[in-house]
Order: structure tokens, then C-alpha cells, then sequence
């Protein structure tokens, strides 16, 4: 028993808890940390289980604020650790891009989703090429196809504005 009680006493500031943690792809910013996290249906964001805190579980501050120094953390190779300044310096940034691609995925996907919609804007804008070809004419330009404008509608959506 005095055995046990040594190698436990021995190994356990050494063993970390492993618990779950989820993180953005894109900068391994730790957003969730615990037991039985949720399922994470997001391209965005993974659910790593089973992870080693090396700094502790807190995520947020005292007053509930993520990416604060000391406080936000990083997952690195199946352990979560607390986030240098440098790392916290590129949340905020890495967090919009990420945002704008969740935006700009939803609005491809309502179009393609919504045949009412679609029918609605596609004949609106066949009424706007037939006007800008008109224009186009006037001054010896080519004309615009359905195809590119869809093509310049999808490379719109895909900005970051």
C-alpha cells in the first residue's frame, strides 16, 4: 500500500488530466475545455479529446474575456498550453477570416438551397446583363455572359467585406 500511495504521490504532479478541448482550425485558439464537450459540427473548429493541460483549464479571465494573457490557450500536438502574446496577437485576425468564410459559406449555400431564390435573382440578373450589354455595344466591348457573372457574384461573396 506504501508502494502505491509513493508512485501515486510520485507520478501524479507529472500526469496532467486529459479532458477535451475544442480549437479553431486556423489559429489553435481553445475555445472550449472540459469534460464531455459538445459534438463540434464546424469545418472551423475541431473537438480534440483526451488532451494534457500543461497551464491549467482556465480559458477566460475573471470577468468572462477570452484571448486575455495568462488566460487564452493554444492546442499544440495534443496538448493544450497557455497561448505566447504573439499567438494571442493573431486571434483576433485569424477569428474574422474565419468568420468571413462562415459567412460567405452560408450565403453559397442559401443560393444553392433556395430554388425560389435562385429563380428570383437569376432573372434579375439576366435583366442586368442584357442592360450592361446594351451599354458594352455602345463602346465596342465585348459582351458579358450569365456564366461570368455568376463566376464575379461568387468571387464577390468570397471578399472579406
Amino acid at each position: 500500500m506504501k508502494k502505491l500511495l509513493f508512485i501515486l504521490i510520485i507520478l501524479l504532479p507529472f500526469n496532467a488530466f486529459a479532458v477535451d478541448a475544442i480549437y479553431r482550425v486556423s489559429s489553435g485558439e481553445v475555445t472550449y475545455i472540459g469534460d464531455n464537450a459538445p459534438i463540434v459540427d464546424d469545418t472551423y473548429k475541431i473537438l480534440a479529446q483526451g488532451v494534457t493541460l500543461q497551464d491549467g483549464s482556465n480559458v477566460r479571465d475573471g470577468n468572462g474575456n477570452y484571448r486575455v494573457f495568462g488566460y487564452a490557450k493554444i492546442y499544440d500536438n495534443g496538448t493544450v498550453r497557455n497561448a505566447t502574446q504573439q499567438e494571442l496577437d493573431t486571434f483576433a485576425s485569424l477569428n474574422q477570416d474565419d468568420n468571413n468564410e462562415i459567412a460567405a459559406d452560408k450565403a453559397k449555400a442559401h443560393f444553392q438551397n433556395n430554388p425560389n431564390l435562385r429563380k428570383i435573382l437569376i432573372a434579375f440578373a439576366a435583366i442586368l446583363v442584357d442592360e450592361i450589354n446594351i451599354l458594352r455595344a455602345e463602346h465596342s466591348l465585348p459582351e458579358r455572359s450569365l456564366s461570368q457573372l455568376k463566376t464575379a457574384i461568387i468571387n464577390r461573396i468570397s471578399k472579406d467585406d
